[in-house]
């Protein structure tokens, strides 16, 4: 659809994903407010009808992100078979596939270089993303821990180092641009790292 054909509800989305594509550019402080406009294709008074400021925009753009990878995450009222590996894996494949997602790299870069900055980022990563993040998956793998699917370890830390293996590829692969180098196909890099997640790399039993 057209620019000016979207409907009325669309146009917040409509503006955040403007508003990222031209910060991921332009960096938070050399982007203006009518660029963000004219890449959205309205009036920079129309930015102002949802967002007070730019600020209050970039946070917007950040926090809509995460409520996205948020979706993604295992719940804890849902069904699990008792063979959780492969639900894992699925679940991962889709969370991998959302984390390189050009909005998503964009998003990642805009927080890695604004950080310091702009601290509400650092507080909206520590106080929202963080502890609904840690919560939904170390909720998920106590109560796999606790039904004796998987061994006891701190499930806190073990939710770090799962998100960490993954963060580490975007990273990498799409920031870094190694994907040019050692390109790897995302099912792949889901199915070692559950592999190293699940059974670890020692060999069992004792070496020949």
């Amino acid at each position: 659809m057209a620019r000016w054909q979207r409907r009325p509800e669309d146009r917040p989305r409509q503006i955040l994903g403007a508003a990222l594509d031209v910060f991921a550019d332009k960096g938070f402080a050399r982007a203006t407010m009518d660029e963000i406009a004219e890449s959205a294709g309205i009036t920079k008074g129309t930015i102002y009808l949802y967002f007070r400021s730019k600020k209050d925009l970039l946070l917007a753009v950040i926090r809509a992100e995460l409520e996205d990878f948020m979706a993604l995450l295992p719940s804890l009222s849902a069904a699990v078979p008792s063979d959780i590996e492969p639900h894992a894996r699925m679940l991962g494949r889709a969370f991998l596939g959302a984390l390189m997602a050009p909005a998503a790299t964009k998003t990642i870069q805009v927080m890695l270089s604004e950080l310091r900055h702009v601290p509400e980022l650092k507080r909206l990563y520590q106080e929202e993303a963080l502890p609904r993040a840690n919560a939904q998956v170390a909720g998920f793998l106590t109560a796999q821990m606790e039904r004796g699917a998987l061994r006891a370890v701190d499930p806190t830390i073990a939710t770090r180092c799962l998100f960490g293996m993954f963060f580490i590829f975007v990273l990498t692969q799409e920031l870094f641009g190694a994907s040019r180098v050692t390109p790897m196909a995302p099912e792949t890099v889901v199915d070692t790292v559950f592999d190293i997640f699940f059974h670890g790399i020692l060999t069992k039993g004792p070496m020949p």
